[in-house]
């Protein structure tokens, strides 16, 4: 455990940047319905409708720079995006038209959080760590000094957990920014995927290979796994079971509680770079650098079906009840048949995929490289919002 290192934080009563115009209200009614809760936008909500195939482009932003590996984020008819251009952009819905952005100066890689009225942006470079973003006055609340974050802020009722390129795990409070704690990561290994938050548990993966389960109330260290192969993308809890992919073609299963390894499916190539997954009550889903997208059985990490793709697999699948959806980075978007792997749709679009997929109310919303904003719909159906 170690103290705030070299980290400054800064409250700030006016700025003279642009405000979310059209879209304060909306952040208004968002934090006013949620009692002043933590609202959770590194998934979709639970209501979101699924789409109908067949799928067409209901149309495209252009946001002007790229994106992290991370979804876009839902609120309501609107969606949030940050890209590596230090913007956050708000698109609505409906028709694609630009409802207000903000922008926060240096690079934004990971994915920002709403924590009651205040948004968080982690910075990826420059001397401001992070942001603070008061949603009622339309104004900064406090920035924090310190060391770069390439990854998402991960929320908690009364503040949120980051990791920096130093290798800090840092509680933070989100009245001020500060911290609560600090988790010292040992050596110069790094952390690329955001913390992910198990009750009371914080999740790390870390790029030497290593699952790290730290205590939320003081960031003390209660287990650690080496899974002897780097780990460079977001691992995946469903249940009580922690799912974790690395670049030498494995895939683990384990207790999120006490870090026993249920199941360990490795390819016969281990070359192959595994991408983060995304898991239901049956079914495991990841794609790979070799074009092929996997689906694993939950319980034993059999592979049930395979599909072959044109080119190779970097985002987070996205899975629904009867479809499973991914994009390639040969710029093509995929919808397999859950069930059996058939190929029941795919459609080309302006960039590479390499974030992971929303659904938006009876759509998806996909972000392709190097800039666009994409919404697919049904075809010939009128999806009203």
């Amino acid at each position: 455990m170690h103290s705030s290192r070299g980290n400054q934080i800064f409250s700030v009563n006016s700025f003279s940047g642009s405000i979310f115009r059209n879209c304060l209200s909306l952040f208004l009614l968002l934090c006013i319905g949620c009692g002043g809760l933590a609202v959770s936008v590194d998934a979709p909500s639970a209501t979101q409708a699924e789409p109908h195939l067949p799928l067409g482009i209901a149309w495209t932003y252009n946001a002007r720079a790229g994106f992290g590996p991370d979804a876009p984020q839902i609120f309501d008819n609107s969606v949030m995006v940050a890209t590596r251009q230090g913007i956050v952009h708000f698109i609505d819905v409906v028709t694609g038209k630009r409802g207000g952005n903000k922008r926060f100066g240096d690079a934004i890689n990971g994915s920002p959080a709403v924590i009651g009225n205040t948004l968080i942006v982690p910075l990826a470079g420059g001397r401001t760590a992070l942001a603070a973003y008061d949603l009622d006055r339309a104004d900064m609340r406090w920035r924090l000094r310190g060391d770069p974050i390439q990854v998402g802020v991960t929320a908690l009722e009364s503040g949120g957990i980051y990791v920096n390129t130093a290798g800090e795990v840092r509680r933070f409070e989100i009245d001020d920014g500060a911290v609560v704690w600090t988790h010292q990561i040992e050596g110069r290994a790094r952390v690329h995927a955001s913390p992910l938050v198990h009750h009371q548990l914080v999740i790390v993966v870390i790029d030497n290979g290593t699952v790290l389960a730290l205590s939320l109330n003081d960031g003390s260290q209660l287990w650690s796994v080496d899974v002897g192969s780097p780990i460079y993308v977001a691992p995946e809890i469903y249940g009580e079971i922690l799912l974790v992919s690395t670049t030498r073609g494995s895939l683990f299963a384990m207790d999120v509680q006490k870090g026993e390894i249920h199941w360990n499916t490795t390819l016969a190539d281990e070359t192959v770079q595994i991408s983060s997954p995304t898991a239901d009550h049956e079914l495991v889903v990841a794609g790979a650098s070799d074009g092929v997208l996997r689906v694993f059985d939950l319980d034993t990490g059999e592979i049930k079906w395979s599909a072959q793709c044109s080119d190779a697999l970097a985002a987070r699948p996205l899975i629904t009840s009867e479809v499973i959806y991914t994009g390639s980075m040969g710029n093509w978007f995929y919808a397999f048949d859950r069930h059996n792997g058939d190929l029941l749709q795919q459609i080309e679009l302006r960039g590479r995929v390499k974030s992971a997929m929303a659904l938006a109310e009876g759509g998806l919303i996909i972000l392709t490289e190097p800039r666009y904003v994409v919404r697919l719909t049904p075809l010939n159906t009128d999806v009203h919002l």
